[in-house]
């Protein structure tokens, strides 16, 4: 009797998994609840009605119901598995985290659960751990839409924009219509600077989430980039009436006034948008920024102190901004964060920004001078320092035996390496990268590296350590001819006196073989008066 019983239940449970399936909650509520009445001790109903509240948003009455499952039968994983759901749609993250790992305990190769804690992992900044969870879920099943999603996300807010759009570009294949990853695959487009094809994304997204300001922010930033404002603006507006709240949309609608030459009307969106997210240090920085291009210093001080305090490695140079507004002393070098983000972010458009639209000269005007000061010699070892994406590879790989190359931006020196010219490439910090390799070279170049570099006594002292007796140091600097040693400009580029280059490099060591005046790039279409040295260390 016992084992007819079983078999009825058992039948009984599969028409209720059926009746799930297929779209019918009420029936397999009833039939679930049913089972229970008449065996309390059978998991799979309890699993059954847990799931069901859980896709009804009762987080409470579903870990109840998964409780027991769980207690019934501690080896299975989707109970355990579904838990960790429902303590996400309760707000309790850290027991989801910990039902998501008794999961791996019992599976280490348990896609979902790794999913799971990638996403969970990435809200908590824990990007390392979420990447590493997102990668071992891929690894599991590669069509996992969700983890391939989250991945994307991650790996482009670490500046790996080609992989994360390689990686989305896979999720909308599966899944074409969905507006998180085609927000994602648009701001990566962004990010590669490919703003007519963001446009074109976003555009669909917002369509899809019409009621979701970010994604209409974001929209409006792929539009101000295409250089199309008024539709920008439109755009961004629309955002802030959607979602007044919306801390992204209002710095959206600040860029977009800025770009329009409209800093008091950018202030007033930048100041909604601190308003509404305090912590938000680019919203921070472009509020103090606005108010100092108003004339408004002691406004603008506030603004950059805030922002040193949100982020103290000042990857936005805030220290920068409060120097220009008298707020602070001019620092003596551009903070190392602030450099370093400024180029992870400008890497993929780096080589078509500066040649095409700044009309960069400073390989050419050093290869010349170079070539004029020590002759066409061959068999040179040179060290590129601040190589970017390396620019000035092909100008240099002809006269060397040896090539290396060092810049402060992990994705600088990933674009330099696929040129495939450098015998070494490292991420560092230029004068400390120097200093580790004394008397190696016979040329030390660097290309619109010391605008970031007040004060020239270090990076000369190194170089001067760097090279062999003889060697030499050709670079360029922004030209300031009215001051005693260095000043900072707008831009927050550093430019410097002729009479201060020249003072430094002989303390350091250096004879003076080459010292013109030149323009190695645009600013607005206007020339920036520039030098170019060649330096020539003494025996």
């Amino acid at each position: 009797m016992r084992n007819q019983q079983n078999v009825n239940l058992s039948q009984a449970f599969q028409r209720a998994m059926q009746a799930y399936q297929e779209g019918k909650p009420a029936e397999a509520r009833q039939l679930a609840r049913q089972i229970v009445e008449v065996r309390r001790e059978f998991g799979g109903a309890h699993y059954l009605l847990g799931l069901l509240a859980l896709d009804a948003g009762q987080g409470k009455s579903a870990a109840d119901n998964l409780a027991q499952a769980v207690a019934l039968d501690p080896d299975q994983t989707a109970p355990r598995l579904a838990m960790g759901r429902a303590h996400e749609v309760m707000g309790k993250t850290n027991g989801a985290i910990l039902h998501y790992r008794s999961v791996l305990e019992r599976d280490p190769h348990h896609a979902e659960a790794h999913a799971r804690l990638g996403e969970l992992m990435r809200r908590a900044s824990k990007t390392s751990a979420a990447i590493e969870h997102c990668r071992a879920a891929i690894a599991a099943n590669p069509r996992h839409a969700e983890a391939l999603n989250t991945l994307g996300a991650l790996l482009h807010e670490q500046g790996e924009h080609a992989e994360a759009k390689s990686l989305l570009h896979r999720v909308l294949g599966m899944r074409p219509d969905w507006p998180v990853a085609l927000n994602n695959y648009g701001t990566v487009l962004r990010a590669l600077g490919r703003p007519a094809d963001a446009v074109t994304i976003l555009a669909g997204a917002a369509e899809l989430r019409d009621c979701h300001a970010a994604t209409q922010a974001n929209l409006a930033g792929a539009l101000r980039e295409a250089g199309r404002l008024t539709e920008a603006r439109a755009v961004a507006e629309a955002a802030t009436r959607k979602d007044s709240r919306c801390a992204e949309a209002w710095l959206e609608l600040g860029l977009v006034r800025m770009s329009e030459d409209h800093p008091e009307g950018a202030a007033a969106a930048f100041e909604r948008a601190v308003a509404v997210a305090p912590g938000l240090t680019q919203a921070r920085w472009c509020l103090a920024d606005a108010c100092r291009l108003l004339g408004q210093p002691a406004r603008a001080a506030k603004h950059y102190r805030k922002c040193l305090d949100l982020d103290p490695a000042d990857r936005h140079g805030a220290a920068l901004g409060l120097a220009l507004v008298g707020g602070a002393p001019v620092p003596d070098r551009a903070p190392e964060a602030y450099v370093r983000q400024l180029f992870d972010d400008y890497a993929d458009t780096f080589d078509t920004a500066l040649v095409e639209k700044l009309d960069y000269r400073a390989p050419a005007l050093l290869a010349d001078a170079l070539n004029r000061v020590l002759g066409n010699t061959h068999g040179l070892v040179v060290m590129d320092a601040g190589c970017g994406t390396g620019l000035m590879a092909p100008v240099l790989r002809g006269s060397a035996s040896r090539l290396d190359g060092v810049d402060l931006s992990p994705a600088m020196v990933a674009k330099a390496e696929a040129r495939g010219l450098y015998d070494d490439l490292r991420v560092g910090e230029l004068t400390a990268a120097l200093v580790a390799r004394p008397a190696l070279y016979d040329v030390v170049v660097a290309a619109d590296v010391l605008v970031y570099l007040g004060a020239l006594d270090g990076v000369l002292g190194a170089t001067a350590t760097a090279l062999k007796p003889g060697g030499a140091f050709a670079f360029t600097v922004e030209r300031a001819d009215d001051i005693a040693s260095y000043m900072l400009g707008a831009k927050s580029r550093y430019a410097h006196a002729p009479a201060y280059v020249r003072r430094m490099a002989e303390a350091a060591g250096f004879a003076v073989a080459l010292a013109e005046p030149s323009v190695t790039r645009l600013d607005a279409g206007e020339d920036v008066p520039g030098l170019v040295m060649v330096l020539k260390k003494l025996a």
